[in-house]
């Protein structure tokens, strides 16, 4: 389905803000107020009108509908995010309504309700998880089938869980969360901390990590780059940090904050250039190089062991 500006410009953006990872500092049935999603503070200054269903940054000065918030956040163009948003959100069902989504209850119950979760066994899940490169039984060793009901209709889907009991949501079609919302992290022998943006980035580096012997590592799944404020004292414990975070404005800005917070932090996406995240590059790039034993060698200098990484011998050294 392709959509139009003035059917997103309905969407709520309450709700649009949610399905980002962002919840509100305080809400009531007018407005909605957060911490900025498009910068860094602590104290919230970035509200949303609920009943004109407009946004308004004071720090920045600068405000309008989703579309202008859309444009600001993935620093694109309208053409660009109106594709995103076609393709990695699930509004269809809001789109071509004359008003925006009325107002939620501060206690209002979450709209999608986990109602049973189980081994991955629906073929159609298989299928999936087959075009994005990650095997079954690995798959199943870090998610589940999750049943859930949104509206009146029960729907299935690969559920990752975070440390808080919330899902993240996939399939060839959705990509949603439930609430609570969080991260997850996943202990290892590693002292070096690797943190991923999404599940299917950290599952494609377990692939990596199982093909060519690695130790098992520590990793943060972020879930959403807006939980990162919140996980810097976990990251601050370990003594060195890698980042494999998207290739995009939200992304860049995410490693640059942790990198600024960590005096032994880095980013570790250079392998991935040219690719939207780690997961694109491994289901395009890695079955196509013609090279492996070349990559058996190189990957572990990528994803060093802690007691030979420069980065620990070294702390002070910041790989960009």
């Amino acid at each position: 389905m392709s959509v139009n500006i003035e059917d997103v410009k309905k969407i709520d953006l309450v709700e649009f803000l949610a399905s980002l990872g962002f919840t509100p500092e305080r809400k009531n049935e007018r407005d909605a107020w957060y911490l900025s999603p498009l910068r860094s503070e602590k104290t919230a200054s970035f509200k949303v009108d609920r009943q004109k269903n407009l946004w308004y940054d004071f720090g920045e000065a600068v405000g309008d509908t989703i579309i202008d918030f859309g444009m600001a956040f993935y620093q694109c163009d309208i053409p660009t995010f109106l594709s995103k948003f076609d393709h990695e959100f699930s509004f269809h069902g809001q789109l071509g309504q004359h008003n925006a989504a009325p107002a939620q209850s501060i206690h209002e119950e979450p709209k999608i309700h986990i109602r049973a979760e189980r081994p991955i066994m629906a073929p159609a899940l298989i299928d999936y998880l087959d075009q994005r490169g990650i095997p079954l039984e690995l798959a199943n060793r870090y998610c589940r089938e999750v049943v859930y009901r949104l509206g009146k209709k029960d729907f299935y889907a690969i559920g990752f869980k975070n440390d808080k009991g919330g899902f993240e949501l996939r399939n060839a079609r959705i990509k949603l969360s439930n609430s609570p919302k969080g991260t997850t992290l996943i202990p290892g022998e590693s002292r070096e901390l690797r943190i991923f943006e999404g599940c299917f980035d950290f599952l494609s580096f377990k692939v990596l990590e199982e093909r060519f012997e690695l130790p098992p590592s520590t990793c943060l799944i972020l879930n959403s780059v807006a939980f990162l404020r919140e996980s810097l004292p976990v990251i601050r414990q370990y003594p060195s940090a890698s980042l494999y975070l998207d290739h995009d404005a939200a992304g860049r800005r995410a490693t640059e904050q942790v990198i600024q917070e960590h005096p032994a932090a880095r980013d570790g996406s250079a392998f991935y250039k040219g690719a939207k995240d780690l997961n694109e590059w491994f289901v395009t790039i890695y079955p196509k190089m013609s090279d492996v034993q070349q990559l058996a060698r190189d990957l572990p200098r990528r994803f060093p062991d802690d007691d030979n990484s420069p980065q620990l011998r070294n702390p002070g050294r910041r790989i960009r």
